[in-house]
This record gives structure tokens, C-alpha cells and sequence, in this order.
């Protein structure tokens, strides 16, 4: 079975920043606006300086993905290896396909000897992308002190990349949570940082270290294919620590409420959709069971409406610009 996370450039879209002619609703005041990777589509992922962009636009939270080296230091990566598409060499030249560059295999050190901000792998996608030549993969530490210098009010909504599908790849579901956990508390952010994954197992352990820390249950889902809430010929998905999903029928509210361990709902954008293939579950649903809805990743202001229209209670964005414009003429 392929890897859910298996690296893929993102679909073309066209990305419309005029509001449509539909009225949208109030905007509350508790609406989150989620900096994906930093502002993705603005600066090189993942890097302080897109950080650091996304604050100064006005996001209310930092989204950013984790992963571990060698020496137990907790980066700041969307992928267990360094990319080619996204990092140069020490000595400035592009890295080989094989062998993979696990990060897990390699010092803090030796991580941040590579620049990941000279390259842009999706030109087409993120054409206002800036290059940040010689921007490194950062410590969850040093964006967490970069983005408290900046911004004392801010959030963090902290993924724990961890593949049930590839266990060799990374460190295991407890060991992501404990580093994470110990980070959160030792920055005294129990109040302003949550835990997402896709793997729920990361989830549970986080509630079992620390009840306080909020945590968001990721999914996947595109009708015809496993992805996070199924896995193949019918048996229960590995990423859903040990539930069922096919014992719900559909209903992804009950299956929260089944977990116990689980405080937020993320999941991609298209099963919010009630026009979608992809629709699982109406958001006031989700929401009246106890759960805030907060899809990824949206990118286009069409989209952007809809889901506000629907009431969802944020967004995760490449582009936090053009989502803070949209709410600025809302309001």
C-alpha cells in the first residue's frame, strides 16, 4: 500500500483572491487562522522566515510538522527524509534520490548544514513564493522562541509526523509525544499549543502524558481509496489506534467520541463539502458532538467561502494572506 505521506506535488488550482458574490456569515471571534507550514505559498516551508511572515500577516496559530534526529532533537519537517525538491547540500548542490537522507539517521547538527531555502518545488503552485537562500530546518525550540519574541499571544498546532505504514522511518508514536509534550511544557505553552497527527496513537499518548494539551485528529479520505479512515480488504485502518471505522457508518462524530482522546477535527477540506465525491459529515454535525472543525489545506478563496459559509471554525492555508484578506472585508 503507498504511504498516505508519500511526497506529491500539490493539484494546479487557480487561486482567487476577490470574495464571490455570496454574503458570508459573521466571522466569530474565536476563528482560527492556521499559517500552514509557516505561510507556505509566501516563503520556503517550514523555515523560520515563513514563520516569522506568517506572524507579521496575523496568523493565529503556526502550523508546522515535526520530526526527530538522530540526537533527539525535535525539527521542524514535513518529511522523514531531507527532500531533494526542497533542500540543497551542504556545498550548495542538489541531494541524490538514493540513498534517502533519513532525518533520524542524521545529527541536529548535520540537519541544518543543508539550505532549504534556496529551492521553490512548486513554481506553478507558489509562484509569490520568496527564496530565503541558506534557511535551514529549524528546532521546534528555535520557532517557538522566534515566534514568542514576535508574538506573545500566539498558537501552535504541532503534527507529529509518524507513518503506521512505515515504522522504520521514524521514531515511534511514544517517543514523538514525549519530546513534544516535554517541549510544550517546558515553554510553558499547556494553553496555546496543540498536538495533530494522522496517526491517533500520537494523540493518545499525549493525553495520557499531559490531559491538558489539546490534540487534532487528522484525516485523509478520498472515496475509492484507503487513506486514513480505511485500509485495504475491509480491515481497520492503522492509523486510528485501534478503531474501526467501518463500525461507525460513516458517522466520523461517533468515531471521535469512541476515541476519547481526541479534541479537534481536521480534516481535508473536500469532506466537508456537501457537493463533494469526497462529503463525509456536515460540520454543525461534527460540531455539535463536542468537536471545533478545522479543514486542511485551503487554498483558493472559493473554498475559502464555502467553508466559511458552513460555519467550520478555521482554516488551515498556504496562503494566510489571502485568507485574512477575506475575513478583513467580512468583518
Amino acid at each position: 500500500m503507498a504511504s498516505v505521506f508519500q511526497f506529491r506535488a500539490p493539484l494546479p488550482s487557480k487561486l482567487r483572491t476577490k470574495p464571490g458574490p455570496s454574503r458570508l456569515p459573521e466571522i466569530p471571534a474565536h476563528f482560527d487562522i492556521q499559517g500552514h507550514r509557516g505561510a507556505r505559498g509566501l516563503r520556503p516551508e517550514n523555515t523560520l522566515p515563513s514563520f516569522d511572515h506568517a506572524i507579521a500577516l496575523g496568523v493565529t496559530t503556526l502550523e508546522l510538522d515535526t520530526v526527530i534526529t538522530r540526537d533527539g532533537v525535535v525539527v521542524v519537517c514535513h518529511n522523514p527524509v531531507l527532500s531533494p525538491r526542497l533542500c540543497l547540500s551542504p556545498q550548495g548542490n542538489p541531494l541524490p534520490r538514493r540513498p534517502r537522507l533519513f532525518i533520524k539517521n542524521l545529527t541536529l547538527a548535520e540537519v541544518q548544514a543543508f539550505d532549504c531555502g534556496s529551492l521553490n518545488p512548486h513554481p506553478s503552485q507558489f509562484p509569490q513564493q520568496k527564496r530565503v537562500p541558506g534557511a535551514c530546518i529549524p528546532t521546534l525550540q528555535e520557532v517557538i522562541e522566534l515566534a514568542e519574541r514576535r508574538n506573545s499571544s500566539i498558537r501552535y498546532n504541532i503534527e507529529s509526523k509518524v507513518n503506521p505504514l512505515r515504522p522504520r522511518d521514524t521514531p515511534g508514536p511514544r517517543v514523538h509525544a514525549e519530546k513534544i509534550v516535554a517541549l510544550i511544557e517546558q515553554n510553558d505553552l499547556v494553553e496555546r499549543a496543540s498536538v495533530q497527527s494522522f496517526d491517533w496513537r500520537v494523540l493518545r499518548a499525549v493525553k495520557q502524558l499531559n490531559p491538558q494539551i489539546q490534540t487534532g485528529a487528522l484525516i485523509r479520505y478520498t472515496r475509492g481509496r484507503p487513506g486514513t479512515l480505511k485500509a485495504a480488504l475491509g480491515r481497520p485502518s492503522p492509523f486510528l489506534a485501534g478503531l474501526n471505522f467501518s463500525r461507525f457508518r460513516g458517522n466520523v462524530a461517533a468515531l471521535l467520541q469512541a476515541a476519547g482522546f481526541i479534541d479537534r477535527y481536521s480534516p481535508n477540506y473536500e469532506t466537508l463539502l456537501p457537493h463533494s465525491r469526497n462529503f463525509l459529515q456536515p460540520v454543525q454535525e461534527i460540531q455539535q458532538a463536542g468537536f471545533p472543525v478545522i479543514p486542511w489545506t485551503v487554498n483558493d478563496v472559493a473554498t475559502m467561502e464555502m467553508l466559511l459559509s458552513l460555519g467550520v471554525d478555521g482554516i488551515i492555508t498556504d496562503f494566510p494572506d489571502v485568507l485574512l484578506s477575506l475575513i478583513q472585508r467580512a468583518v
